[in-house]
């Protein structure tokens, strides 16, 4: 289902909702902005604090992806 992601608005995999966090998720990921199109979408099926809440995730993940790959740490722990 991950392969399906970059694909998601042409699936019958993902709800409009999965959609709508999905083209959101990859807008924030590769331009650092949110256009009206992908809020809008996304203001369809959530309120203020959950769009928010999502865009801060989103965010959280981009730092914690950066981070780690700047320091070149691994994601599993030795031992």
């Amino acid at each position: 289902m991950i392969d399906a992601i970059p694909k998601a608005d042409g699936s019958a995999l993902f709800s409009d909702e999965e959609k709508a966090v999905i083209a959101l998720s990859i807008e924030l990921t590769r331009t650092a902005h949110l256009s009206d199109e992908a809020f809008g979408r996304a203001r369809a099926f959530f309120d203020e604090r959950a769009l928010v809440e999502l865009v801060l995730n989103v965010g959280v993940a981009n730092m914690n992806n950066r981070i780690t790959e700047a320091f070149w740490a691994d994601s599993e722990p030795e031992g």
